[in-house]
């Protein structure tokens, strides 16, 4: 039975999927002349921020970095939200009794500057993020720390995610997986991952849990 849900969070719980595309078009367009492809986006979609600016400017990275989280900073409470449902999903997972964590490849930072945005600071028994593992998903290392710390068995818990990270890590470490469907992946592209579930919408994870229960 599952005990323990694990979620992402950017393109999960809160929808900064068009502040990321227009962060990293902004900064593509500065350095390089020109946007990223969509196919581009859906390919650096999930990556650490480290990986997207290596892909505008190598040589420039690091300083992209730190130019990309103060431009993020200033636009972000304008311009993201939670997704329709969560926050209420949320909230009633909490008087479940059920263990919430968090895994992200965003960092420290970033993760409290958006928990804090959407007012759910308070939801959450453990987050890791990107600064608190030395190997961010795919590596299955966040998911089997929150295992650890809330000494549960991997068939007792349940990773939900929006990219292809978030699907491999959950396989890697043995625990089922849920791909949200207002993820920006295509329908064929989440076909290709074969998570175990996929969301409908935020109320579609209750359905699941009864039915978790029931065949227990």
């Amino acid at each position: 039975m599952i005990n323990t849900i694990i979620f992402d969070f950017d393109g999960t719980i809160i929808n900064t999927n068009a502040l990321i595309e227009e962060g990293l078009n902004h900064f593509s367009y500065m350095h390089r002349g020109f946007h990223f492809t969509k196919e581009e986006l859906l390919a650096l979609a999930g990556k650490t921020l480290e990986t997207q600016m290596a892909a505008i400017d190598l040589r420039l990275s690091k300083l992209l970095v730190e130019q990309f989280k103060a431009w993020y900073s200033d636009h972000h409470d304008l311009k993201t939200s939670a997704f329709s449902g969560m926050i209420e999903l949320l909230r009633f997972l909490k008087g479940l009794n059920l263990n919430l964590a968090i895994v992200t490849n965003n960092s420290r930072a970033s993760l409290e500057m958006g928990l804090k945005h959407l007012g759910i600071e308070d939801l959450f028994h453990l987050t890791l993020s990107r600064d608190d593992v030395k190997a961010t998903k795919p590596d299955p290392e966040g998911l089997l720390e929150v295992l650890k710390t809330f000494k549960i068995e991997p068939h007792e818990a349940i990773f939900i995610g929006d990219t292809d990270n978030d699907i491999l890590a959950a396989k890697a470490a043995g625990i089922k997986s849920a791909m949200v469907a207002w993820s920006i992946l295509d329908e064929e592209s989440i076909k290709r991952l074969n998570p175990d579930h996929i969301l409908c919408d935020p109320p579609h994870l209750l359905e699941m849990l009864n039915q978790s229960v029931e065949a227990a």
